[in-house]
């Protein structure tokens, strides 16, 4: 049987300052990421709907079932913001 010592360094303070010049260069990255990254709209929740009630027309002769879920989500989609 062998025996290993580990000798491990004690703990380093790290430099005065520099976790609040951390939290400051991140603070100031994620800004200049905000105005740099371009916002996409999301889609209105009833040209979504659509879009899904058009998927299910598209399934209404090979999978009937299918489409009739796919009607189905798109009605609850929509009462879920109250339009139908």
């Amino acid at each position: 049987m062998s025996t290993v010592t580990v000798n491990a360094a004690r703990k380093i303070a790290p430099p005065r300052g520099a976790l609040w010049a951390a939290r400051a260069a991140l603070a100031l990255l994620r800004a200049i990421s905000k105005w740099l990254t371009p916002r996409l709209e999301a889609p209105a929740p009833i040209a979504e709907a659509a879009q899904v009630r058009e998927l299910a027309r598209m399934y209404l002769k090979s999978d009937p079932g299918f489409a009739a879920d796919l009607f189905a989500a798109a009605d609850r989609h929509e009462s879920t913001i109250g339009t139908r």
